[in-house]
């Protein structure tokens, strides 16, 4: 991986100029402030709160080194040269290191232009590329356009395990997924 190889680019269907490229050191401000966008935002993901810088310098440190030691792929999306989103694969240990986790998150003003399935796409691309045999993801059950994209995609819809995840004080299903790749 070349930090800040430039991966692929494109214009939305909002005619926005999207660039997909791996991370460089000096993203980490950046990155910090959209992960409190989203945290903010309270959309579908995992991540509920403002993580504070010490977090998440630990977070992004741990990533690059991850990244580096081709043990992780993560993507920047960056719409006319503002960080809008960010796609990883996180590779599987030992007798999984054929599997890949995927996730996914795109700030609200970029959702709609087809950034998110080109995004996703390209991360799959990429898995390939490193020899990964299938992807799995999880999704929030009461998130239909992200399975939409998903299922799109050719992700497989193995179950939902009710109850997972706590989201504005209730408690969702996350659905389990998978991509074969091979």
């Amino acid at each position: 991986m070349e930090f800040g190889k430039i991966i692929s680019s494109f214009k939305s269907k909002k005619g926005n100029t999207v660039v997909f490229r791996y991370p460089k050191e000096d993203d980490f401000s950046s990155i910090w402030q959209f992960a409190k966008a989203l945290a903010r935002e309270d959309t579908f993901i995992e991540l509920n709160q403002e993580p504070t810088e010490e977090e998440e310098r630990k977070w992004f440190d741990d990533m690059i080194t991850k990244v580096t030691k081709g043990e992780s792929i993560y993507l920047c999306a960056l719409v006319n040269g503002v960080f809008a989103g960010n796609v990883h694969v996180e590779k599987g240990r030992y007798r999984r290191r054929h599997v890949g986790h995927m996730g996914i998150s795109l700030l609200a003003p970029y959702r709609d232009e087809g950034i998110g399935s080109v995004l996703m796409q390209t991360a799959i691309d990429e898995a390939k590329t490193r020899g990964l045999r299938l992807l799995t993801l999880t999704c929030f059950e009461n998130n239909p356009r992200a399975l939409h994209v998903y299922e799109k995609l050719g992700f497989q819809n193995v179950g939902v395990i009710p109850g997972d995840l706590a989201y504005k004080g209730d408690y969702i299903g996350s659905i389990h997924m998978y991509l074969p790749l091979a």
